[in-house]
């Protein structure tokens, strides 16, 4: 088969595979916090609970098809659902794009991550908590997977990919928690949940410590921002309180298209600019004077 067709079928592939996990989100979305099963019964309407047959079912098509009601009773149908669709499809295409010809187990595992993430960003949204089996859960998913596949942390032997996974997810907590417990000492009140605090070790257990210095500050920015608009618009006044998991999500996810290349070149220019900042200091010592 021509590679070039090869490529579009695989991409097709991928972003209906996309689409369809996205639906699935959007089940656990609205189920795991009501402790529900993910799996029975199947699909119904939250308004009059009667079943959604196959085919009002199909992921991106059938909300505008349906002009975002449901077919049973007319209620609206958020358009949240929809965008979670089609915003799992294209993230699982780009994915591929990128990570898929270089590395398609690494492409798989990051796919697995983005979903976990997407959930448990949404969750927070709508309740302000982050379920422990995506923190702690999504913790031990990240230490296997550096296990099964050390290439994530650039390392070669299982022990190596697990200890760094694990080195990671100690440094993605433990800096949190360092921020969280001045935050409360500045503010005198909790200034962050210890959600927050796991659900940055479990990025960091697939992504490595070194993913914390675009992660933190890019969320803190995009949070800051936020509020300050929300304040400014005068929905929200001081104090409000705003959910950080989604921006950690986010600067996460970012990370994965760019952010990593971005970081490691503002370090090298660093190291490079410290360099030729030190350089006359020492040569000056090395030179004897005449």
């Amino acid at each position: 088969m021509d590679p070039i067709l090869l490529r579009v079928i695989e991409s097709i592939a991928v972003f209906l595979v996309g689409a369809c996990v996205g639906s699935f989100l959007n089940v656990c979305v609205y189920r795991i916090p009501l402790n529900r099963s993910i799996v029975t019964p199947r699909s119904h309407c939250a308004a009059c609970g009667a079943p959604i047959p196959w085919f009002n079912n199909i992921p991106i098509i059938s909300w505008p098809m349906l002009r975002g009601k449901a077919a049973c009773c007319g209620t609206r149908i958020d358009l949240r659902y929809w965008l979670v669709e089609v915003g799992m499809a294209f993230l699982f295409l780009a994915l591929w794009l990128k990570y898929g010809e270089v590395d398609p187990v690494a492409a798989v595992i990051y796919a697995i991550m983005i979903s976990g993430l997407a959930t448990a960003c949404l969750i927070d949204l709508d309740h302000y908590i982050i379920p422990d089996r995506f923190s702690l859960g999504g913790c031990v998913a990240g230490f296997v997977a550096c296990a099964i596949h050390p290439a994530l942390m650039e390392q070669t032997t299982t022990l190596q990919g697990f200890s760094w996974s694990l080195a990671g997810a100690m440094a993605g907590a433990l800096t949190l928690l360092g921020i969280a417990w001045l935050g409360t000492l500045l503010f005198r009140k909790e200034a962050m949940g210890m959600g927050d605090v796991k659900f940055l070790a479990a990025m960091c257990s697939f992504l490595g410590g070194t993913s914390i210095t675009w992660i933190l500050p890019l969320s803190a920015m995009v949070g800051a921002v936020l509020g300050l608009a929300l304040i400014f618009w005068q929905r929200g006044a001081w104090g409000t309180r705003i959910p950080y998991g989604p921006f950690l999500g986010l600067a996460a996810i970012l990370w994965l298209f760019g952010g990593r290349e971005v970081t490691v070149a503002y370090w090298q220019n660093v190291a490079h600019l410290w360099s030729m900042a030190t350089s006359p200091m020492i040569n000056s010592h090395m030179i004897p004077p005449p």
